[in-house]
């Protein structure tokens, strides 16, 4: 069948048994082999892990999501491995669209962002250099992303790059109004930020 996930219910089968004997607890490949039944395989622990069923630290194995989590984390772990994905093909692939220009982009409704990953210094000075560098012009807007920690410190950014003298201060030609918001990630300890900010 066209789309079909491979050996999707041999993941299903060990993701289901990981959470009856381990809950969220973490556990290596040998206590998997040792202690639960069905196939537990290196190749279908990694399976269940791409599958986002599971996730690796590079010690031990986990149960990635609760099956009764909302939906909503669901989508959002979805999401998240769908953009690490992505990046990852434009990495090693000519790509189309932006890829050939290093320019990583995010979709919110219908228009392309360009992404600006905000660092642990989120100067205005830092964040304005590397949009100088960025053809903004083929795109909706820029989106500032950031551990969800700093949230605080982007929105501030976003202030002062909304500020209608950003562009006499800073010799940016774009002007830019706060678009929305968004916090994606399925571990609460471990969330992106997210704030999109539309050309005017």
């Amino acid at each position: 069948m066209a789309g079909a996930l491979p050996r999707l219910e041999d993941a299903l089968e060990l993701y289901a048994a990981a959470v009856d004997r381990y809950g969220t607890d973490r556990f290596t490949a040998a206590q998997a082999r040792r202690e639960l039944s069905g196939e537990t395989s290196a190749g279908l622990l990694e399976l269940a892990v791409a599958y986002g069923l599971l996730e690796f630290d590079g010690d031990a194995y986990a149960v990635r999501i609760e099956p009764d989590a909302p939906i909503a984390e669901w989508r959002s772990g979805a999401i998240e491995r769908a953009e690490r994905l992505r990046a990852a093909a434009i990495d090693r692939t000519d790509g189309n669209g932006r890829a050939e220009e290093g320019v990583e982009t995010l979709t919110h409704g219908s228009r392309r962002f360009a992404s600006v990953a905000v660092d642990d210094d989120p100067s205005l000075e830092s964040v304005v250099e590397r949009l100088a560098a960025l053809p903004l012009e083929e795109f909706a807007g820029i989106v500032l992303r950031s551990p969800g920690e700093r949230a605080s410190a982007v929105q501030r950014l976003a202030d002062r790059l909304c500020e209608p003298s950003i562009t006499d201060e800073t010799g940016l030609e774009e002007r830019f109004r706060k678009e929305a918001t968004d916090v994606v990630g399925a571990d609460k300890n471990d969330l992106e930020f997210r704030l999109f900010l539309e050309r005017t």
